[in-house]
């Protein structure tokens, strides 16, 4: 835990989770998502969140076949109005593709944050690695007000 993340304590105001999880065909059953949460890490604030495979044959298989599968998360933060529309405060964004590379028998995954994707020949550990714990920047922790209520909505899918 950062000591950061401390900081966000005495911050007072209320976080409403909205998750849309959605996937096509087989892998509809498989994605499941970790609790997001807000952290201060170092004055930025930052949503974070993970994505878990329950079921790895399918995808598995799958990626084997040559399907290439794209995860786009969309983050949004809104602050709460009581008597009129939600007002947007930030959006940010998270696009990784996972694909199977069959000359080297190896799994790979490119992530925004990383200029190299990351390879692993077990598909387990790499989607640990990489979607486990998924960080995005919202701006700035200081635009936050306190008391406010605040609401944020993760829309993630995959193809």
């Amino acid at each position: 835990m950062h000591t950061n993340d401390c900081k966000r304590l005495g911050l007072i105001f209320v976080i409403a989770l909205v998750v849309i999880i959605s996937a096509s065909g087989a892998l509809a059953q498989t994605l499941n998502l970790t609790a997001p949460s807000l952290a201060n890490v170092s004055g930025a604030l930052t949503a974070r969140f993970g994505i878990l495979v329950e079921e790895m044959p399918i995808l598995k298989g799958e990626l084997e076949d040559g399907v290439e599968l794209v995860l786009k998360c969309e983050v949004e933060l809104y602050k709460d109005n009581e008597y009129w529309l939600d007002q947007g405060v930030s959006v940010a964004s998270f696009k990784s593709v996972l694909k199977f590379d069959a000359l080297t028998r190896t799994f790979t995954m490119t992530l925004p944050d990383r200029s190299t994707p990351l390879r692993n020949s077990d598909l387990g550990q790499l989607i640990k690695e990489g979607w486990g714990t998924i960080e995005t920047s919202l701006g700035s922790w200081s635009m936050l007000e306190r008391g406010q209520k605040y609401s944020l909505k993760l829309n993630t899918t995959m193809n």
